[in-house]
């Protein structure tokens, strides 16, 4: 699925934020803010297509499908994202964790039957994420302004093209269309959507359900890409909040 930021993530940053009452904030001008207007509106008109269709087809998966085909399915979809974290590893001449990636790729796609089974976990081969907006941050490129994408959520100007660069130039959505198989590609995007929106179900249900959900979702959204950015390891002032990131980060990928 192409996504922008990771909703597991951000909901662990959301959860922190709403703990520590970072939504305390409504009604304040923010300066990487200036569509908030835009946003506002984009933001309620996503929390109206959660609430009546993410949210309730999820609620159904979950009570459907039992935990561990659930985890089946979330191990296959991330280990079919691995080709273009490799490719994002490359790009930033991390070529150590490059090698991680692809011995990560290769295990679980062969011995892990496709990623059914993560492997390379139990080989001690550690995860990591990265995307074309952490890349183009690694280059220098600033951010950009904040916005609400409808549909897909919150983003930044270097991560909205990011994500558009993903969307056509990820190595197995080219492969799968090289297939010719109809509607496979939109197939694989609406499964990853369902089970990203699952794992997060709770802490995304409360965003919303948050009278300053809109704060909430904002700054929970900086505090991920920062953490994701400085690959776990962001400015000293925000180590308590990263800490718990990275405990979820690990977590997850245990699956918990």
């Amino acid at each position: 699925m192409p996504t922008i930021f990771s909703p597991k993530k951000l909901a662990a940053a959301a959860l922190i934020a709403l703990t520590s009452a970072c939504a305390s904030t409504q009604g304040t001008t923010d300066p990487n803010d200036p569509w908030e207007g835009y946003n506002r509106a984009a933001y309620g008109f996503n929390k109206a297509v959660d609430q009546n269709i993410y949210r309730p087809v999820a609620s159904v998966y979950q009570t459907v499908i039992p935990e561990p085909p659930r985890q089946g399915i979330s191990n296959i979809m991330r280990n079919l994202r691995e080709p273009w974290v490799l490719v994002n590893d490359i790009l930033q001449f991390k070529f150590k964790r490059a090698g991680t990636t692809l011995s990560r790729l290769v295990v679980n796609t062969t011995i892990g039957l496709g990623g059914i089974f993560k492997i390379s976990e139990s080989m001690g081969i550690p995860y990591h994420s990265e995307d074309l907006g952490q890349t183009l941050a690694a280059w220098g490129v600033g951010d950009g302004p904040y916005f609400i994408i409808p549909f897909v959520g919150p983003s930044n100007g270097r991560d909205a093209i990011g994500f558009g660069t993903y969307v056509f130039a990820d190595p197995v959505t080219i492969g799968i269309a090289k297939l010719n198989v109809k509607g496979l590609n939109l197939t694989r995007t609406g499964v990853d959507a369902l089970d990203q929106r699952a794992r997060a179900h709770n802490v995304i249900n409360s965003i919303y359900e948050d009278e300053n959900g809109y704060e909430l979702m904002r700054s929970a959204y900086r505090q991920n890409r920062l953490f994701e950015i400085h690959d776990g390891n962001p400015p000293s002032e925000d180590d308590d909040l990263f800490d718990e990131l990275e405990d979820d980060e690990t977590s997850d990928e245990n699956g918990e």
